[in-house]
């Protein structure tokens, strides 16, 4: 479109050259018939002289005008044609969707891509679920065959106890029925000691809360206030753990406790 204005614009201009050159030819021809610019006239040769003349100076103006036309057509032609070079390069710069196929493809990559990931997380919890459950099922083996290594350690204590009650109904020795349990004492406390239980000890120690459990005191004795002077019921603990604390009787102040 701009082409097509550029051209009618230069034909437009070369033709006004045209009639410019052609009324001025004309006029120029009066003037000559008249015999000039005074209207004094002239001779029939410088009339035929001056007519030429003219004539000719018509005809090298329309050749003028013509080429001038020629010319604008020309550089209307070419302005159209550097607008529509330019106009291509503009367009050149922008950018291109890529083919349907280089997308259909990049999608298929990509989904590929998202499953393999999908898998390998699902197989990762898989894994780590089967760790999970090896490992409680690992612990309680462990803990049970802990209790049983314990239980088997008491199974003789429990066959004295059996043999110092049969024993004790055939026979009407207290003294050997006595030292039999006895036995069966030392026996049950040295397997506790071998499992890490061990008694706390109580009679002439300082009180202290941790261990002891104050169920009585008394303030008529020899001993500091705050000392234990007797035990009720033993305490244990296991390694640095208290099992149980051991109930005693504490003599003076005992803060409360």
């Amino acid at each position: 479109m701009i082409a097509s204005a550029a051209h009618i614009f230069g034909f437009m201009k070369g033709w006004t050259v045209v009639e410019d050159k052609q009324g001025h030819q004309s006029h120029a021809q009066d003037e000559a018939i008249r015999g000039g610019p005074g209207g004094t006239g002239a001779g029939p040769g410088q009339d035929s002289g001056e007519t030429a003349a003219a004539e000719g100076g018509g005809n090298n103006r329309e050749r003028e005008g013509a080429g001038a036309a020629m010319a604008g057509e020309k550089g209307a032609s070419g302005e159209a044609a550097g607008f529509e070079d330019h106009g291509e390069d503009a367009g050149s710069g922008e950018l291109k969707e890529p083919p349907a196929e280089e997308v259909q493809a990049e999608l298929r990559r990509l989904r590929e891509e998202a499953e393999s990931w999908r898998q390998r997380a699902l197989r990762m919890q898989a894994d780590f679920e089967n760790f999970r459950r090896r490992t409680r099922q690992e612990r309680e083996e462990w803990a049970s065959a802990a209790v049983a290594g314990v239980i088997e350690k008491f199974l003789p204590v429990l066959d004295h106890l059996e043999l110092a009650l049969k024993s004790g109904q055939q026979s009407t020795d207290v003294g050997s029925l006595l030292q039999g349990v006895d036995m069966v004492v030392r026996q049950f406390r040295d397997v506790l000691e071998r499992e890490g239980v061990s008694a706390i000890e109580t009679v002439g120690k300082p009180f202290d809360p941790n261990l002891h459990e104050a169920i009585a005191q008394v303030s008529d004795t020899e001993e500091p206030p705050g000392t234990v002077v007797e035990e009720f019921r033993k305490g244990y603990r296991y390694k640095d753990r208290v099992l149980r604390p051991a109930m005693v009787k504490v003599s003076g102040d005992t803060g409360g406790n």
